[in-house]
This record gives C-alpha cells, sequence and structure tokens, in this order.
C-alpha cells in the first residue's frame, strides 16, 4: 500500500475502534452518528467517506469478531485431537481475546442479551448464521468424540449450549469484576474444562 492507503486504512481503523466502545456500552440502536463523530473525533462528512451509514459500521464490526472467532477455531480444530484438548485450547482463545478486546466482548454480550432491540436486522441474521455453523462444527466434534468413547452420549446439541452458555457467563463475570489478569488464563481455562468434562462430584 502506498502512503494514502495506509493513512485512509488509518483513519477508518480509528473509527471502528471508537465507535465499538459506544456500540459496547449503548448498543447499535441507541447509538447515533453524531456520537460516533464525536467519539472519533472526526466530522459525519468525514465518515460518510468510509461508511455509508451507522448499520455498515456495525455490520463491519460484528463480521470482524465473528471472522477472527470462526478461524481461531478451525485453527483449533486442525491442532488438537480430542474434545478434551479442543475445549480446553478453545477456552483459552475465548478468555485471551476477551480480556484484551473487552469491548468487542461487551458488544456481542450485549447484541446476544438484547438481540431484537440491539442490533439490525442484516446483522442479526450474519449473527445467526454464524452461530448455526459454529455449533454445526463443534456438533461434529462431540460426534467423534461419543464415538471414540470419550465422554458419555447425552445430546450433543445441549452440551455444547450448557458450555456456551456457562462459559461467556463465568468469563464475563471475572472481567466485569476485574479479576481476570492474563497470567490466570490457563488456570481459568482449565477449571471451566474440568468443570465440564468432571462436574464438581467426588468420584
Amino acid at each position: 500500500m502506498n502512503r494514502k492507503e495506509r493513512e485512509r486504512l488509518f483513519k477508518k481503523q480509528e473509527i471502528l475502534d471508537a465507535t465499538i466502545k459506544i456500540f459496547a456500552k449503548k448498543g447499535f440502536k441507541a447509538t447515533t452518528l453524531d456520537e460516533i463523530a464525536e467519539k472519533s473525533e472526526f466530522g459525519k462528512g468525514t465518515i460518510y467517506n468510509y461508511f455509508s451509514s451507522k448499520e455498515e459500521i456495525y455490520k463491519e464490526i460484528i463480521c470482524s469478531i465473528l471472522t477472527k472467532n470462526r478461524k481461531s477455531v478451525q485453527e483449533v480444530d486442525e491442532t488438537t485431537n480430542n474434545l478434551y484438548d479442543f475445549i480446553l485450547e478453545t477456552t483459552k482463545r475465548q478468555i485471551t481475546f476477551c480480556l484484551n478486546n473487552k469491548d468487542a466482548f461487551l458488544l456481542l454480550m450485549f447484541a446476544k442479551m438484547h438481540h431484537a432491540k440491539s442490533t439490525s436486522p442484516e446483522v442479526s441474521k450474519i449473527m445467526n448464521d454464524h452461530e448455526k455453523k459454529m455449533l454445526k462444527h463443534i456438533a461434529e466434534k462431540t460426534e467423534a468424540a461419543f464415538a471414540n468413547k470419550e465422554i458419555r452420549r447425552l445430546d450433543s446439541e445441549k452440551i455444547i449450549r450448557l458450555f456456551k452458555s456457562a462459559g461467556f457467563a463465568y468469563i464475563y463475570e471475572l472481567i466485569m469484576s476485574q479479576n481476570l489478569k492474563e497470567e490466570n488464563i490457563d488456570d481459568e481455562a482449565i477449571f471451566i474444562t474440568d468443570i465440564l468434562f468432571n462436574g464438581i462430584n467426588i468420584k
């Protein structure tokens, strides 16, 4: 890229970085373009040079987050041989991402908890399609674990939803209470995975 292209990319990223903080706090629908302009320290005219609407900004942010998540899961899938290692490494990566990208994490949590009120129809469809693909992918891993007698046979969809909901709620609590530090990521991932696989009963 030449200097002009680099400058344009830099300005565009500045707008995205500023906007995600507002979306994470207020959600998509409650955020105004005036607030985005003020937060990014650009005029609305400048913002329109990069994005055609508030929805386009939101869509790009969400798509970027989901794409990173999907690539991360695929990488873990290719480098692990069983469900325990897959979930452990996936959890480590999720915790690391949430710790280093708190606004992105809070934005997703906001969008999921207030789905109908906090997003646009197009972005809602993108999120739903992503969720279905991820659930299908992880269900295949779970079915393989059943076949390999790694875990006892249960409803795979329920297992996955329990892991996703409990894991994200636990990470959310850690972040909001400011009890999550980088040096504790491995311990927290092991704890979540161990509880999922072994429960809390004494064997």
